[in-house]
């Protein structure tokens, strides 16, 4: 099912559909090898960054009204390989046990095209900009508003297919900037670990859904109902 916001729409991609993975291998290639030289092209002769977790994830794209596909995300699924952050953050401070493993996913591969980067630090999505309307939550704490950024639309695809499989928890290894910024919005990931090289500097971070659900929902009702409509 296709969600819109204007200007972008969101969807989920099957990996049948060879068109539009192919697309989105070009754009991660583009962000992670051209703007920000985390890979050598001289490693992917086709222009194209993928790895063995795509067969084993989801794929979601924002496509602008042209119908270009300007923003990416994926969540790989509990199978056969165990989560990237597992690997590269062995030492983790959460107790495995208490998490079925059936219930975890990993958020990884967030990038959005350069053209909707405007400033130096927005890393491979874009950040809060000075221009963005404050306002104050339920409690009276500010926060930036910003009702459907790049970002969220793409976790609100995310959101919905995570519940429909069962996921209780994500993982993800994040920038600083992305998780302050899900952060003031209610999405409230813990961080777990210390920092390691995945693609540049990032923390592992673990999200419980239940409790995301609990806190937008108290401080930011009009955002929760936008991730949970249809």
């Amino acid at each position: 099912m296709q969600t819109e916001t204007v200007p972008f729409t969101f969807k989920k991609v099957e990996l049948t559909d060879t068109k539009l993975m192919t697309e989105i291998y070009r754009l991660r290639f583009q962000v992670y090898c051209r703007e920000c030289g985390f890979i050598k092209a001289e490693d992917y002769p086709e222009g194209l960054e993928s790895d063995n977790y795509d067969k084993q994830s989801m794929h979601f794209i924002a496509l602008d009204k042209e119908e270009n596909i300007v923003g990416t995300m994926r969540m790989i699924l509990p199978g056969e390989l165990p989560l990237p952050l597992e690997t590269h953050c062995p030492d983790l401070n959460i107790d495995k046990n208490s998490i079925p493993s059936s219930q975890v996913a990993e958020v990884s591969r967030l990038v959005i095209s350069k053209g909707l980067r405007r400033r130096q630090d927005d890393g491979t999505y874009y950040g809060p900009r000075a221009e963005d309307e404050k306002g104050t939550d339920a409690s009276g704490h500010e926060f930036i508003r910003r009702a459907k950024p790049m970002a969220f639309g793409l976790y609100r695809e995310l959101y919905k297919e995570s519940k429909k499989l069962g996921i209780t928890h994500w993982y993800a290894l994040m920038e600083k900037s992305l998780w302050l910024l899900l952060r003031i919005h209610g999405l409230i990931f813990e961080p777990i670990g210390k920092e390691c090289d995945v693609f540049g500097p990032v923390k592992p971070y673990l999200g419980k859904l239940y409790d995301i659900e609990k806190t937008v929902a108290k401080r930011f009702p009009k955002f929760f109902s936008y991730f949970i409509q249809d």
